[in-house]
């Protein structure tokens, strides 16, 4: 399974709003389960090097399967890693702000956050990855209420009036965010099967 385009889309204003909360401009990269870039924005007055950070925060914590920092302390001096940073074209990222994305014990992707401190990075990209987390957790609630078989018209009308149905009621952003991740989550996980 793959991280649908309009998650990554979510994900990326979960992560905006988090850096609009601390002041700081950011760049923002969410990759699939190998790396590639799927979602990728860069707020106003964002450092220009950030980009490349974010995208290469991005790569790492999807096709190394762990958060940057702890595989900055995996590659010092004398580690287990040590050197990693000169493989994949420079594209390997040690410091903090880079984690993956899972589900089920499987890594989908990684978000790669960029323009703060290292610990301001990490702060926004824990803020993605719960936000993830809890989509997942309502996704599988919405998925246990859904027909059983492959009923496309039933499960599309479906979609589209839960979809409205969220949009129309004031719900904080936050909320109709979660919601409407884990609707398309579990109609893509159930699609599957």
């Amino acid at each position: 399974m793959t991280i649908p385009c309009e998650i990554n889309s979510l994900l990326g204003s979960i992560a905006e709003a988090e850096a609009a909360g601390l002041g700081v401009p950011m760049a923002i990269a969410l990759a699939d389960h190998s790396g590639n870039l799927q979602f990728f924005t860069r707020m106003d007055r964002t450092l220009p090097a950030s980009s490349e950070i974010a995208i290469s925060k991005a790569y790492t914590a999807a096709a190394l399967r762990m958060p940057t920092g702890e595989l900055g302390k995996l590659a010092m001096p004398g580690g287990p890693l040590y050197g990693i940073e000169h493989t994949h074209n420079g594209k390997i990222i040690l410091f903090g702000g880079g984690l993956p994305l899972c589900m089920d014990g499987r890594v989908l992707g990684g978000i790669g956050i960029s323009g703060g401190t290292v610990e301001e990075d990490e702060c926004v990209a824990n803020a993605v990855v719960r936000s993830f987390d809890e989509m997942v957790v309502l996704a599988a609630k919405v998925r246990a209420l859904l027909p059983m078989g492959r009923h496309y018209e039933a499960l599309s009308a479906l979609d589209n009036n839960l979809r409205e149905a969220v949009q129309s009621v004031r719900l904080p952003y936050e909320l109709s965010t979660l919601l409407t991740g884990s609707i398309i989550l579990a109609l893509q996980d159930h699609n599957r099967h």
